[in-house]
């Protein structure tokens, strides 16, 4: 099931989020985050950007957020998506759900013009499932990350959800 992310569903996003912290270069935070750096970021979440989480038998393994694009007044109508699965979730397509799901939201919401994604270069699946949905491949940030000692590129997608 698909719905509005709550409160009590914070530990759980981050533990998701922090599994992906530690082990692979799809963010790029070294550390992995509080529960109250966490609900900060739950909370600065304002009506451009929901979050959504998949759930299973009372269970979040997933969720999607759109985020500010950036703190310029100028990017109010450009938000930031992400995507989250627990780690025995991938690949059984709750990405996917996810994606469509917080597209919908996105093209529902005569405020948001334009969704960005920032891939990290490796990360295949995600920049398959972009491309999938109609994302159009940007460009490359050459070496803008660090992480597990080496340097990775991020690849930008965007997806104009509205003709205004």
């Amino acid at each position: 099931m698909i719905r509005k992310a709550r409160f009590e569903d914070i530990p759980a996003m981050t533990s998701i989020y922090n599994e992906v912290v530690r082990t692979n270069a799809a963010t790029f935070d070294i550390d992995p985050q509080s529960l109250a750096s966490r609900t900060q970021w739950f909370y600065s979440h304002g009506i451009n950007n929901p979050i959504i989480v998949v759930e299973e038998e009372g269970k979040v393994y997933g969720y999607a957020g759109l985020s500010p694009f950036g703190t310029d007044d100028g990017y109010d109508r450009s938000v930031k998506l992400c995507i989250y699965l627990h780690q025995d979730k991938r690949g059984e397509g709750l990405g996917r759900i996810l994606m469509e799901a917080i597209l919908e939201l996105a093209q529902q919401n005569p405020h948001i013009h334009t969704v960005v994604s920032e891939i990290t270069s490796t990360n295949e699946a995600s920049k398959r499932l972009h491309e999938i949905f109609g994302f159009t491949y940007c460009g490359t940030i050459k070496e803008c990350g660090y992480k597990f000692n080496e340097y990775h590129d991020m690849d930008l997608y965007q997806m104009i959800v509205s003709s205004k």
